[in-house]
């Protein structure tokens, strides 16, 4: 199903963005002269390969006239939640193998009293620990017992293992024990072999190692899955270069994303990060929130200055992992999740999903039990004959008939529950952008909302007057949002080196020479990436006062003129920002330095909407299940031209999406086709 199709030149080069989702795959194809087809179709879970090469071939061009792909995959993450990634072993220092079983100590809730610690991805079993030993200055104790080792790769021969991943004791110090061990594993094992140095080159054990696992745990998944992915797409005539989307908002050539699998981690939510940020700069609008609801979950993420936050101190299923990432806060509420009971007969959603197979009732497809995209079918709000661009036919009977049992438990008519349904979902999404919004010292109220995603529009207005925003922006393709933000993905690579060190105990001079053998260490790597083509560097430290357990990551603006003075002020400004005070007179230190290398990716523009040749705007009623809305306005986004507008209640259909304009709420069309919708009186 295309959402806009135009006749393609050969004189013009293009290129494709595949999202793949839970529920639905996206692809963008857009032309250099800033031309644009959108198409959509299910995802396959079991290989995301074979819906991604079907959705893309729903494109009115040949593969074999694009130029290159940027792929954005769930595939790590969905191995490290279903836990079915590789057969992974670790080797440590000896005396530090359970390190991934003591974890901390702190409770994200701790109220609950039955708190179980996550499970480690690799089991006790296939824990094996070495002699070796590093201290934390870098010098080596003990080297490497290489006779030792060999006993370990017996082992792990023995317990056929799909991956090692290595992390010794203060390795980010000195990597040379860890090295050797490598270069050991690798002449004497065919498999994924993983380091700490090589990953997460940083101080905290925990965390390193914790990283380093996630690597390894989720590589040869990541790189099957790849090389599955360039072959499919070879077999249907593309021979361009295809790069994958990391969840640091940057993209690496697919040849080398399996080596650095974990980057991907977040990389399909990342993109529409990426086209928030874009969408900031062009509308001139810097502080944004973006809001990606789709079909199994919803994924918001604060745009501050027309930058998002990026965060090192993230989770995924409880796991640390210290790359550097999009401070995307995920929330099991799509239009998939389920509703239902618990045990004190609460209702409640999620976090079961329908997901896209079977899927909510309403599909068609088998589902049976309500979800909210069955609610909204219940309320009228989706209409079956444009679902989808009408390619599928929703199923409005099954949506009511999923609903029936739950609306006789609680005793309330079908259409109540759905009503209620649709808030619960509203509510815990809402809670989701307070947290990115609100933990980090920023008012949601000086914010606008992004809304994209399938669902996203749908629930946007509800979710913006739960945090008392008054303005929500639904993009053009919101369905296909996040495939349009890979295609601005910049090449990037971060680095990072321990480097603890008190800003009293140094000067400007020692400074900027340790910025300068940092970059000269890495400048090889992103020169063979870039090919020739200009190279940039950004350069970030993370720092604390001396005694904290956290650190902010402080920008420094020019490397070649660092100056200890600057970077100390500017950490003070952030903490103040951050946690309200900051402390002139407390000593700081800084415990790593950050370096990313980026070559930067020139995106043509959204092209403008083509203005209207007369007439008025064509609006219609329908009916509705709403509370206090027997009817709303109804139109189709494609009928719609800059300066459109009407107030709510409405519904706008697309192929992509359906966007809610609740009562109170009022829609304008801006030139390049994007929906403004402002609250009334605000």
């Amino acid at each position: 199903m295309s959402a806009l199709s135009t006749a393609f030149d050969a004189g013009t080069s293009f290129d494709i963005g595949i999202d793949v989702g839970g529920t639905f795959t996206d692809v963008v194809l857009l032309g250099a002269d800033g031309r644009i087809e959108v198409t959509k179709g299910l995802s396959t879970p079991d290989d995301q390969s074979v819906g991604a090469a079907d959705a893309a071939a729903g494109l009115s061009l040949a593969l074999g006239g694009v130029r290159s792909i940027v792929h954005g995959t769930t595939v790590a993450t969905n191995a490290i939640l279903e836990r079915n990634g590789a057969r992974l072993a670790l080797v440590t220092t000896a005396g530090f193998r359970d390190v991934l079983e003591l974890q901390r100590q702190e409770r994200r809730n701790i109220w609950d009293l039955y708190i179980r610690k996550v499970e480690p991805l690799v089991p006790r079993h296939l824990r094996f620990e070495v002699t070796e030993r590093t201290a934390a200055s870098g010098a080596i104790i003990r080297p490497l017992d290489e006779d030792g080792l060999d006993g370990v790769i017996a082992a792990l021969r023995a317990a056929k293992v799909e991956a090692v991943a290595v992390s010794f004791l203060n390795a980010y110090a000195n990597p040379d024990n860890e090295i050797a061990a490598e270069r050991r594993l690798r002449a004497a094992l065919d498999c994924y072999i993983v380091r700490s140095s090589a990953i997460a080159p940083h101080f905290r054990e925990y965390e390193r190692t914790s990283t380093t696992t996630i690597s390894g745990y989720v590589g040869p998944k990541v790189s099957r899955y790849l090389d599955r992915f360039t072959e499919r797409f070879a077999e249907r005539g593309f021979g361009g270069a295809i790069s994958v989307m990391g969840s640091n908002g940057g993209v690496l050539p697919i040849e080398l994303a399996g080596a650095h699998a974990a980057t991907t981690c977040l990389s399909g939510p990342a993109g529409g990060v990426l086209a928030t940020q874009r969408l900031a700069r062009e509308k001139d609008l810097p502080n944004l929130i973006s809001f990606d609801m789709g079909g199994t979950s919803t994924d918001v993420c604060l745009v501050a200055g027309c930058e998002a936050v990026v965060s090192t101190q993230f989770q995924i299923d409880g796991l640390p992992i210290t790359l550097p990432m999009f401070a995307i806060e995920t929330v099991s509420a799509g239009g998939g999740s389920i509703a239902s009971l618990d045990v004190g007969r609460m209702l409640r959603v999620g976090p079961e999903s329908a997901g896209s197979t079977p899927g909510p009732a309403c599909y068609g497809r088998g589902g049976s039990l309500p979800t909210v995209t069955d609610a909204l079918s219940v309320l009228g709000l989706l209409r079956p004959e444009f679902f989808l661009g009408g390619r599928m036919k929703l199923v409005p009977e099954a949506a009511e008939a999923a609903f029936r049992p739950l609306a006789a438990e609680l005793g309330e008519p079908v259409e109540g529950v759905a009503a209620m349904v649709r808030h619960l979902a509203n509510v815990k999404m809402a809670n989701a952008v307070r947290l990115v919004s609100v933990r980090e010292g920023h008012d949601p109220r000086d914010f606008a909302l992004v809304a994209f995603g399938g669902a996203g529009p749908l629930h946007a207005c509800a979710v913006a007057e739960e945090i008392g925003a008054t303005h929500v922006v639904v993009p053009r393709f919101p369905g296909a949002f996040s495939a349009f933000g890979l295609l601005s993905a910049n090449l990037r690579r971060d680095f990072v080196r321990a480097w603890p060190t008190r800003l009293s105990a140094v000067e400007d001079e020692r400074l900027r020479r340790e910025l300068a053998d940092f970059r000269a260490a890495v400048a090889g790597e992103m020169t063979a990436i870039a090919k020739g083509r200009p190279l940039a560097w950004e350069v970030r430290a993370d720092v604390r006062y001396v005694g904290q357990a956290s650190e902010l990551i402080v920008p420094v603006d020019d490397p070649a003129a660092a100056s200890l003075g600057a970077l100390a002020e500017r950490f003070h400004e952030l903490h103040r920002a951050k946690f309200g005070y900051d402390e002139r007179d407390a000593e700081i230190e800084m415990m790593n330095l950050r370096l990313t290398g980026w070559i930067a990716v020139e995106a043509p523009p959204m092209p403008n909407l083509a203005p209207r040749s007369g007439g008025v705007v064509p609006v219609g009623r329908i009916t509705s299940r709403l509370p206090g809305d027997a009817t709303v306005a109804f139109a189709q986004r494609a009928d719609l031209a800059p300066g459109d507008g009407f107030p709510g209640p409405a519904v706008i259909v697309e192929p992509t999406a359906t966007t809610f304009v609740p009562r109170g709420w009022t829609m304008t069309v801006d030139p390049q086709g994007h929906l403004d919708l402002h609250r009334d009186n605000a």
